[in-house]
């Protein structure tokens, strides 16, 4: 019995950092799960630390209330045992589930990934990272649509601060650790998104992509080797790559993540041909203008054309935005949307520091970056030639572009990107997706509809040449609740893929906006 209210039964489940128990709770007559900490037989200094580690444990995970995130009711001090009362899960862990059952299907992984990115919300806005996703922290309901939940937050509490972060050690299953963690460099939500994209590959493939032998071969791989993406990855895999990017900067934003997870799976084309970057958008076509009374909010929703069934949904014409309705996206914003766990294994390491880049910060040049440290006993991989990007480039899904400072990012879908100036005049967009038909139609056809606009007045729709490389231009002018916007789109296709930069601004900021846009055009860069 346990603080006299909670007395345990089986044991289930036990690792580095405690057991476990099935337990009930006999003031309220519930089951519950009471996790023990022992911290008897440590000197006073790792008695006082693991004390500390795990009472910010049980804080951090109480102060969030998710439906897939475990719920912490109690915790209870006895000195050399300290006690987590939290929800009992009626179901397996994901580890178990593989074990048992062996690899998922795509849109089971792809609804579990939604799960998990939706606990990581709430984690997230809280200043708290988890720090150790992987299927032995992902608990799986038996009944109904089996629920997914992320549990055990112990490794967050003793790194959430510098006092508490151990010197020498990292804390965690190596092959589900993000390489900024590995190597010592400062951690933020894109680790959290790193090791969710190694658990939705074990979900698909029965292990991480970085498992190996030995835990010094995993790290390595980890620091240094391209994932081994599960062959069967289907629809998921643009997206499981773009989580498994080495640096930070490189990996889509938790909002990307969920549209990327919850995108219905798209027909195969009649010729097919090999794509990696495209996360189900078809050929891009002009984008609406942004609203007059949000300045800071970025464009509306392009309308969407398909059978209501899921599949066709491609990027419908530019109607200005006045004449559509608006569409609401969960609990982001009206306009647009902001794209912008068992028991821990530890694991001691004698690491070197890493490089200085901030992994909390979704930005980042293009700045050579120095290599991850070399662990003991492996050999660095030969360097391979980076691409040369203009100082202060930014990289997006297929393309880089260095926007302006200051100006509010909003992030549509995983390859539609818009700034937005700080007075709202004017914005910027740019975009990649996957080329299909003619330009030139695509945008002709846009036009008809967006000729239905208010006082819609053409400038000019026609070919034109960026970098010697055939391109459509389209300039017009329209009007939205009284206010005069000048919208000017670039478009060309290089390879299999199409890109569009664009912006579109009051008439009186012209003198300041097109000097703007002149200088993004010539910073942006098809990335190789």
């Amino acid at each position: 019995m346990v603080a006299e209210r909670y007395r345990l039964g089986e044991l289930i489940g036990q690792g580095g950092m405690g057991r476990v128990w099935r337990a009930v709770d006999e003031m309220l007559d519930r089951p519950v799960a009471v996790k023990e900490m022992r911290i008897d037989g440590l000197d006073p200094e790792d008695a006082r630390t693991r004390r500390e580690r795990t009472l910010r444990e049980a804080r951090a995970t109480a102060r969030i209330d998710h439906p897939n995130v475990v719920r912490v009711y109690d915790v209870v001090d006895q000195g050399e045992r300290l006690w987590i009362v939290m929800e009992l899960v009626d179901g397996r862990s994901l580890e178990q589930v593989l074990v048992e059952e062996g690899p998922l299907g795509v849109e089971e992984v792809a609804a579990i990934g939604r799960g998990l990115a939706e606990a990581l919300r709430p984690v997230h806005a809280g200043g708290v990272l988890h720090r150790d996703i992987k299927p032995g922290n992902v608990l799986m309901e038996r009944a109904g649509r089996r629920r997914v939940m992320l549990t055990d937050f112990g490794i967050a509490a003793i790194q959430d601060t510098k006092a508490l972060t151990m010197v020498g050690m990292l804390v965690g299953s190596p092959d589900y650790m993000a390489p900024e963690r590995v190597s010592g460099r400062p951690q933020g939500p894109p680790s959290d998104l790193w090791s969710l994209g190694a658990t939705l590959c074990a979900a698909l493939g029965g292990r991480s992509p970085f498992s190996r032998d030995t835990t010094l071969a995993t790290l390595h791989a980890v620091l240094y080797e391209e994932p081994q993406l599960p062959p069967d990855a289907g629809r998921l895999t643009p997206l499981l790559a773009h989580l498994l990017a080495k640096e930070p900067q490189d990996r889509p934003h938790l909002d990307t993540v969920l549209e990327a997870l919850a995108a219905p799976a798209p027909e195969p084309p009649a010729h097919p041909r090999t794509h990696t970057l495209d996360i189900g958008v078809r050929r891009p076509v002009p984008l609406p203008p942004p609203p007059a009374e949000a300045p800071t909010e970025c464009a509306v929703p392009p309308r969407r054309n398909g059978g209501g069934d899921g599949r066709g949904d491609v990027l419908g014409p530019p109607a200005p935005a006045a004449a559509r309705p608006r569409r609401r996206r969960g609990t982001l914003l009206a306009v647009g949307g902001v794209l912008a766990a068992g028991i821990a294994t530890a694991v001691v390491l004698t690491l070197p520091g890493g490089g200085s880049g901030d992994g909390a910060k979704g930005g980042g040049t293009a700045t050579p970056t120095s290599r991850p440290p070399t662990v003991e006993g492996t050999s660095r991989p030969p360097a391979t030639p980076a691409q040369t990007l203009p100082p202060g480039s930014r990289r997006e899904v297929g393309f880089a572009w260095v926007p302006p400072s200051g100006w509010q990012r909003s992030v549509k879908t995983a390859s539609e990107i818009h700034y937005t100036s700080p007075d709202g005049t004017q914005e910027l967009v740019a975009q990649s997706a996957l080329a299909k038909d003619d330009l030139l139609a695509t945008w002709k056809k846009a036009e008809l509809d967006a000729h239905q606009g208010q006082d819609y007045q053409k400038i000019r729709l026609a070919d034109t040449t960026f970098r010697g490389r055939p391109a459509v231009v389209w300039e017009y002018l329209f009007t939205l609740k009284g206010k005069r916007w000048h919208a000017e789109l670039l478009g060309f296709d290089q390879g299999n893929q199409s890109y569009q930069i664009g912006t579109w601004y009051q008439p009186q900021v012209e003198g300041r906006a097109q000097p703007v846009y002149e200088q993004v055009k010539k910073t942006f860069t098809v990335l190789n």
